[in-house]
């Protein structure tokens, strides 16, 4: 049986590979600054060398997914997110050079948008290939794409499919940034772990960085189009200006050969209908305080369902 350890085995993403993981007879560990099952789990932060340090002894793999999320979210925490995201990075990597640990995975972003979040991941990338390069890591990257599902949290990283989610369903005007015409590449949470484990376990020759290829694409207008279908919503529509950070004019640019064709998985994939129609199942059950919450942190109060109320907290820099 091989061990893995997965950083940020807490979060949405963690959770997915973890369970993934485990299915397929892996022993996993995570490592996150929020508890889990003590058997399984090593609390610390990836900031911290030493801890890290002793969270890789005797593992086979390392799934490092830990880093502080967030587009507009991280513009006020510059410091404290390169911190995180490129010297927990570092740690991660020299960590496992001096463990000796086989396989290490690493996830970056496919945008080229200027703010926090996409430039530390960047910066973590040409660290995690200089690891290769110089010490013979075996780092391999994906560029994920935006992954949705089941256990997403609402609240405080805002990401749209759950939010516009939670909006069709209390019939809330749901709230789009920019003219809607941008395009968003969705990949079902379920198939991002499945992707990625194949990716590590397949022998990938000299192209260590991919994408991890999208199932659907389309504009965040036809997005909202399905949720609405799909949640029978009346809910309006109300576009709003593009949030600090994000920018509606350039697409996404994409690798040759994305890790989806190159493993011959196209197939297997989730359409968008059964994955939205899955999610949405996710949030209609949550218990009643858990929607409260995060309307209340959305609008600063819990709106009426049905009222015409657009979100009233500004994004302040």
């Amino acid at each position: 049986m091989k061990t893995a350890l997965v950083t940020g085995g807490q979060g949405f993403l963690g959770h997915a590979l973890t369970k993934e993981l485990r299915a397929r007879d892996y022993q996993v560990f995570t490592f996150d600054t929020q508890y889990g099952d003590p058997q399984f789990h090593r609390h610390g932060s990836v900031v911290d060398f030493e801890s890290i340090l002793y969270a890789v002894k005797d593992v086979d793999i390392v799934f490092h997914l830990a880093a502080l999320l967030g587009t507009t979210e991280l513009l006020n925490v510059n410091a404290e997110a390169t911190d995180v995201n490129i010297k927990g990075a570092i740690n991660v990597f020299e960590a496992c050079h001096r463990m000796g640990v086989p396989k290490v995975f690493f996830p970056t972003k496919a945008n080229i948008w200027l703010n926090t979040y996409t430039i530390t991941k960047e910066a973590s990338e040409k660290f995690a290939q200089m690891y290769r390069h110089v010490y013979g890591l075996d780092v391999r990257i994906l560029r994920w794409l935006n992954a949705y599902g089941p256990q997403q949290k609402l609240f405080p990283i805002r990401k749209a499919v759950p939010i516009m989610i939670l909006q069709a369903l209390n019939v809330l005007p749901i709230e789009i940034y920019g003219d809607g015409n941008q395009m968003v590449e969705l990949v079902y949470i379920g198939d991002v772990a499945r992707v990625t484990i194949a990716y590590m376990e397949h022998s990938i020759g000299d192209s260590v960085i991919r994408d991890t290829g999208h199932i659907v694409r389309m504009s965040v207008n036809e997005m909202v189009t399905h949720i609405k279908k799909l949640t029978q919503s009346k809910s309006p529509i109300v576009y709003l200006p593009m949030r600090p950070g994000e920018e509606s004019d350039k697409s996404v640019e994409f690798l040759p050969d994305s890790v989806i064709e190159f493993l011959g998985m196209k197939e297997e994939t989730t359409d968008i209908e059964s994955g939205l129609e899955d999610t949405i199942a996710y949030y209609r059950a949550l218990p009643e305080r858990a929607k409260f919450a995060a309307l209340k942190f959305y609008y600063g109060f819990i709106p009426e369902t049905g009222s015409a109320t657009v979100r009233t907290k500004p994004y302040v820099l």
